[in-house]
């Protein structure tokens, strides 16, 4: 059958990457082009003090040295949660806003203070280092456990115990009588590491405005080009979305890390409109190593009743998901998945499950393979192995 389903489909994109003819950001140059080099908090904490851009100015080459109070001194806007579970019919939970270019205070190392704009990206790397930054350093918490115990540093007023909001599901009655007469309860306490999506191609973005039909196009190296430009038009930039355009050709891998706005795609776009002139940034893997938004991060104590049979009659588990410093595009997903998803593929007829979002002075974390669904699958298998070893 030639269109039966199962069928293995032949790939058409093959000859076009194997001889070298992709196009990645990167491989895109427009005409009065300039480069941008972003300068990165070296805090986890701290109050940006008056910062210094005197001499990257004159230094030769450099067209624009821009701080975040440029930034908010245009009417910019920041970067806001795409969804909260409030928004399901859930409970409130504080909505952080991210400035592209911090403001007044930095929350992680990683966060974007200024960027650096030149004739090439060379004099915008040299230009970078004459940026005069001070600091003034607050304590920091980097650990979702930590974070959320009596006393820790505060991230937000807003937000009591570093903690955004609580999700529970299920009955808790039920699974506390079924891991109460239990035959066996297993019991695991559980760090799910944070990861680093590291994608073949680094984020890269350009900026392009064009002052005839005062439209704005943005080149990026997003899996949510749609996403992306009903983002800049609700949040950052502030203009209808039907004056931007978002452009996604190749993508070298993004595993979810590659579809919320990022400040870099809204900083070029906004300075190409402030100086009329296309801002090309390619991210070094130093530059997304700290910039990138994360994965996974969750911290579980979790338990899982047996009959005399051994078959599953109750799980309950607590858990902090780290959601870093903001909550940026689908951030809060993961949280409702692993608990949506807690018991996976198996009958478990008693559940309660309860996960908060806590703020730490960590890079964000945002939905990374699944999106919930292996921080599920992760514990309820880590439970079946160590019940199955007892």
């Amino acid at each position: 059958m030639q269109f039966g389903i199962g069928q293995s489909v032949k790939r058409k994109e093959d000859p076009r990457f194997l001889t070298g003819r992709g196009q990645y950001v990167s491989d895109i140059t427009l005409a009065n082009q300039t480069h941008a080099v972003f300068i990165y908090s070296t805090h986890a904490h701290a109050e940006i003090k008056p910062i210094d851009t005197a001499a990257a100015e004159a230094a030769p080459g450099v067209v624009a040295v821009l701080t975040g109070q440029d930034y908010a001194g245009d009417g910019m806007g920041p970067t806001m949660p795409e969804m909260m579970p409030e928004d399901m019919g859930g409970p409130k939970g504080h909505r952080t806003e991210q400035m592209p270019l911090a403001v007044d205070r930095v929350r992680f190392v990683g966060e974007r203070v200024a960027v650096v704009i030149a004739e090439t990206e060379a004099q915008a790397h040299d230009a970078a280092d004459l940026v005069a930054l001070e600091y003034k350093a607050l304590p920091a918490v980097v650990r979702a456990a930590d974070a959320a115990a009596d006393g820790a540093p505060q991230l937000y007023n807003e937000a009591a115990n570093n903690t955004s909001f609580t999700l529970r599901m299920g009955d808790a009655d039920a699974a506390e009588a079924a891991i109460s007469g239990a035959y066996h309860v297993t019991r695991v306490a559980i760090y799910n590491n944070r990861l680093n999506a590291m994608t073949m191609e680094p984020r890269g973005a350009i900026g392009d405005y064009d002052r005839g039909t005062d439209r704005v196009t943005l080149y990026s190296s997003t899996q949510n080009p749609h996403g992306i430009r009903h983002g800049l038009s609700l949040q950052n930039l502030r203009m209808p979305e039907s004056k931007i355009r978002v452009v996604a050709r190749d993508v070298g891998g993004g595993f979810g890390m590659k579809t919320n706005v990022y400040p870099e795609e809204a900083v070029v776009v906004w300075a190409a409109r402030r100086l009329e002139r296309p801002v090309k940034w390619i991210g070094s893997r130093a530059d997304v190593l700290l910039g990138d938004c994360q994965g996974r991060d969750q911290t579980v104590e979790a338990e899982l009743a047996l009959d005399v049979d051994g078959k599953f009659i109750g799980l309950r588990w607590k858990a902090y998901h780290n959601v870093g410093a903001y909550i940026v595009g689908a951030g809060a997903v993961p949280v409702v998945f692993s608990l949506k998803l807690s018991q996976t593929v198996y009958d478990v007829p008693a559940v309660d499950v309860m996960s908060s979002a806590v703020f730490t002075n960590t890079p964000p974390t945002v939905p990374y393979r699944g999106a919930g669904r292996p921080e599920a699958v992760y514990i309820m298998e880590r439970l079946i192995d160590t019940a199955a070893h007892e």
